[in-house]
């Protein structure tokens, strides 16, 4: 009783396994197909007639190797070998897509958009940091030039205010009542001459400054362009940059992993490394699965599908023997009931014929 109760329950268990394997190979297959495929109801066809064809080529292969090698000739042994490798290898290649993709760096995204984001805001700041120090400059440039013209304007101010003095003082002098003589036309030319030295002066400076200014700006210019350059040659960099080796981007629990090892093992291994390894073993493991599962259910019930099969074959050859004797009999039956018919025909034709010839008036064949 307890022996039947283990094996009932371990090839319930088995069944179970395998067909909770095989519920979950299927979904990852008829997801990772359903990206390559369109519309949906060709992938979930496509997904369904392989992986029950999978099945089916397991347990068909598990009962025909019970039975003998004339039942499972070598042909149809490849052909079953090479349909199940390949549905074993796409299987395989389906699990490790969709591991792969769900392992493969997941918080890669959002940390290129943080590091995105932090370029984008250090250039930011440091825009407004070359901005603040070139308005001091302009600030300190304003100063200078008003200084500068203060300078140049107190200087020959000075002397003008002085020969204008002289000037004014000469106007009193009339000589023969002229009072613009040789002194006064010295002084107006003089006066004249510092004047225009100080526009000259003060034009000097102002060319100087516009010069500063137009430099200050093309400084600041190219300080934006250099900044601008690096922000784009930094953003392609992140942009572009897998982060194979970044903690930051891999699962905490596989860095968390590999840290371990590395310190027992003394041998690094990479995120990368360990993602593609461990999706090969679950999708291994899961295929392995399924066709241990069924094959082992498919074996241990053999005989006994084996012994229905022999009964079912004895039932359908008795019901085609009994089927063929019925028509056999059926056939003797219409051919003796057709000799019959023929037999009585011919005797309605010679009583026919003897009652012709009974009859009165009849010469018969002599008289003719």
């Amino acid at each position: 009783m307890r022996t039947n109760i283990f094996f009932n329950g371990s090839w319930a268990g088995q069944l179970l396994v395998g067909c909770g394997l095989f519920l979950c190979s299927f979904l990852i297959e008829y997801r990772i197909l359903l990206n390559f495929l369109a519309p949906a109801s060709l992938a979930l066809l496509l997904t369904l007639t392989l992986e029950g064809g999978k099945v089916a080529a397991v347990i068909w292969h598990y009962y025909l190797g019970y039975l003998s090698a004339d039942a499972y000739p070598s042909s149809i042994r490849l052909t079953s070998l090479v349909f199940r490798s390949g549905l074993f290898i796409l299987s395989m290649l389906c699990s490790m897509l969709f591991l792969t993709a769900h392992l493969d760096r997941p918080n890669l995204t959002r940390v290129r958009q943080e590091r995105l984001a932090a370029v984008t805001a250090r250039a930011r700041a440091e825009t407004e940091r070359i901005r603040a120090r070139f308005d001091e400059k302009r600030r300190l440039l304003m100063m200078r030039r008003q200084e500068e013209r203060a300078s140049v304007t107190s200087r020959y101010q000075e002397r003008i205010d002085r020969l204008e003095d002289l000037l004014r003082r000469e106007m009193d002098n009339v000589v023969n009542g002229e009072f613009r003589g040789p002194r006064y036309r010295e002084l107006e030319r003089r006066l004249h001459e510092e004047e225009a030295n100080l526009q000259q002066e003060l034009e000097a400076c102002r060319q100087r400054q516009e010069k500063a200014a137009r430099n200050l700006e093309e400084g600041l210019d190219a300080e934006l362009r250099t900044l601008q350059s690096d922000t784009d040659r930094r953003l392609r960099q992140v942009a572009s940059a897998d982060y194979s080796t970044d903690e930051e981007v891999n699962d905490p629990r596989i860095v968390a992993l590999l840290n371990t090892a590395a310190v027992i093992f003394h041998h690094r291994w990479q995120p990368l490394q360990f993602v593609f390894f461990f999706s090969i073993l679950v999708s291994l493991l899961m295929e392995a699965g399924i066709m241990l599962a069924f094959a082992t259910i498919t074996m241990a019930i053999a005989p006994v599908l084996h012994a229905r099969h022999l009964e079912e074959l004895e039932k359908e050859a008795t019901r085609v023997r009994a089927e063929g004797a019925v028509a056999q009999e059926t056939i003797r039956h219409r051919a003796a009931m057709e000799q019959v018919r023929r037999a009585g025909s011919h005797i309605m034709e010679q009583a026919e014929i003897t009652s012709r010839e009974a009859a009165p008036g009849h010469d018969g064949p002599a008289a003719e």
